[in-house]
């Protein structure tokens, strides 16, 4: 595969539309507040069906998933994967809106963080997109954690605006990413000075491959970047994993659980000591995945074979 081939793949997620602009989630929102969850569920049904038949990129992505964790390719469970994922989505609403009182939410492992409140000491909390971390953002608010949330630079501003649209009176430090790293990783480190907890999305790669390392996932390879962990090592602050899993209708079990304090890496050999870092954050999240597997929302071509060194790179 041509690095330029690669890096199309990889940055495919990167121009998958977001959830909606801000009028459409307005309009969700007004559908769940009028007519409730359910009706707004049904509603989402049948959008998730219209991808379903009409988006072959997603449909492609979901029947290339499905397999990996046992479950049949077939078109009902592709619908399925596609109406939680606007389900879970649906819910980010209610969560940015502090309107709790409609879930079942359980915390396993919230006693480290609130450890790290009492001692005022900041972290990483790397996440990703299995499931709803925004479920975790919600509960760390009202347990009066503050939390800083790294996000793409293309969805920074949009993300800024929401969130100001539906949590008035709510401010989240928004980090967007620098192309470069350093402006990023000086950010985080602004944050976790300041006893804030700040979590990364750590299981989309860049269309870089100098920035990832492929690592196995689920019985294949699969790119993830390098640039979390990296800042890790930087800041040698403690490390902490996070999942939000959905069971339909309104269950939410969230989980917290040390990963690394500090993360270092071998000097004798640091592209190796971090690939061992990432592959045993991809073993964790692939045990999260089978527990959950219609809570993957990845859906994008996520597997692919690393680019074969010396074979050219045709980008300008």
């Amino acid at each position: 595969m041509e690095k330029q081939e690669a890096a199309d793949v990889t940055s495919n997620w990167r121009r998958l539309p977001e959830a909606g602009s801000v009028l459409g989630i307005r309009f969700v929102v007004a559908l769940a507040t009028f007519f409730g969850r359910a009706v707004a569920s049904a509603f989402l049904a049948s959008l998730a069906l219209y991808y379903a038949l009409f988006s072959a990129r997603a449909r492609h992505a979901a029947q290339q998933y499905l397999p990996r964790v046992g479950e049949a390719p077939s078109f009902g469970n592709v619908h399925r994967l596609i109406h939680m994922f606007a389900r879970a989505t649906l819910d980010r609403l209610f969560f940015l809106q502090d309107r709790l009182a409609p879930f079942v939410i359980e915390t396993h492992g919230a006693h480290l963080l609130q450890e790290l409140r009492a001692r005022g000491k900041g972290a990483i909390l790397l996440g990703s997109h299995l499931g709803s971390f925004e479920a975790m953002r919600a509960v760390s608010r009202d347990e009066s954690l503050r939390l800083a949330i790294v996000v793409d630079d293309r969805s920074a501003a949009r993300l800024g605006r929401v969130l100001r649209e539906l949590s008035p009176g709510h401010e989240v430090t928004v980090i967007p990413v620098d192309p470069t790293g350093f402006g990023t990783a000086l950010k985080v480190k602004a944050a976790i000075d300041r006893g804030e907890i700040v979590g990364i999305l750590a299981d989309r790669a860049s269309p870089d491959d100098t920035r990832n390392a492929f690592v196995d996932f689920l019985g294949d390879q699969a790119p993830l970047p390098t640039g979390p962990f990296l800042i890790a090592h930087t800041l040698k602050c403690p490390v902490f994993l996070t999942f939000g899993l959905f069971t339909a209708p309104n269950r939410y079990d969230l989980y917290c659980e040390p990963f690394a304090d500090p993360l270092t890496l071998d000097r004798a050999d640091r592209q190796a000591s971090l690939t061992t870092w990432l592959q045993k954050y991809a073993d964790r999240l692939a045990d999260f995945t089978k527990r959950a597997p219609y809570n993957w929302f990845n859906l994008y071509e996520f597997w692919r074979a690393p680019t074969e060194p010396g074979s050219g790179d045709s980008r300008s």
